[in-house]
């Protein structure tokens, strides 16, 4: 007999509900109504029914029901972040770690074993066919490991933050700058191959890299806490164009992305083949 005792009777439903996925004839569950949980195991089949049923279902109750709640836990009592959104905006980026969404820089330094291991192996070692337990100090003392990983995600997912915050911030400083400049020309053609941009003026004409130096108000960059891109952004900042037509393979791209971001309504993104005929028919109107 396994007795659970929970802090929470909400718990104690939890679990039950994932445990009756099990329909096994070797087991059942007693529930008082209140905050535990009885879990009986026919003898000859004591060992089997725990590890393939009783640990997985534990298993899977954790990484459901329990598993935000200790991400929320460190987020706010381990890196002190008490408002709400921004603590659910770190749950979120952290659970993307978590998914595989995002990379993780630091994996060559963490164990391989994933988070089903670590809560799989604690119970393994600890539950056995005769035991009451609370859940909560289970929590607190058997899951070093796994809460360890837990750990790992959140400070990845608080420097993730702290980087979109910074370039948000980035960002918005660059649209105030922006609206308060006059326009050194009223349109540019900007044409993204791969990494590089080059710049064309309203006749289609190359603006050439030193021209582009010219153009740049040094200013701007040496007041910017972050580092500026010298060769796309200052430039496009500095001239401050009434309107951008951008053409691009990639609208993915990062660099195209925040000059998005920037310029907003004066950007118009374009497909990469439109360049060439817009040029072409732009010379023939002229001719």
């Amino acid at each position: 007999m396994i007795e659970i005792y929970f802090a929470q009777s909400t718990d104690a439903e939890k679990l039950l509900t994932v445990l009756k996925v099990y329909n096994e004839p070797s087991l059942r569950f007693t529930y008082d109504g209140d905050k535990r949980i009885i879990i009986h195991i026919d003898e000859k089949e004591e060992i089997e029914a725990i590890q393939n049923i009783v640990i997985p279902a534990m298993t899977q109750f954790m990484l459901r029901f329990i598993e935000d709640r200790l991400l929320l836990s460190i987020i706010s009592n381990d890196f002190y972040f008490k408002d709400v959104e921004e603590q659910q905006q770190i749950l979120q980026l952290a659970h993307s770690f978590i998914d595989g969404e995002r990379h993780d820089y630091r994996k060559g330094k963490q164990q391989a074993e994933s988070r089903e291991h670590f809560i799989e192996q604690a119970l393994t070692e600890f539950l056995s066919a005769h035991i009451s337990f609370s859940f909560e100090s289970f929590l607190y003392f058997r899951l070093k490991k796994y809460k360890e990983k837990l750990l790992h995600y959140v400070e990845l997912a608080i420097d993730e933050y702290k980087l979109e915050q910074e370039y948000q911030n980035f960002i918005q400083t660059l649209r105030d700058c922006l609206a308060s400049r006059p326009a050194k020309c009223s349109v540019v053609h900007l044409l993204h191959r791969e990494s590089t941009f080059t710049f064309y003026d309203e006749y289609f004409c190359e603006i050439s890299a030193k021209e582009l130096r010219n153009l740049i108000d040094r200013t701007l960059i040496v007041n910017q806490p972050m580092y500026i891109d010298s060769s796309v952004l200052a430039p496009l900042v500095s001239i401050a164009p009434k309107a951008i037509y951008l053409y691009t393979r990639n609208s993915d791209d990062g660099m195209v992305q925040t000059i998005q971001n920037i310029f907003q309504e004066r950007l118009n993104l374009c497909d990469f083949d439109l360049f060439l005929q817009r040029k072409q028919a732009y010379y023939k109107k002229i001719r």
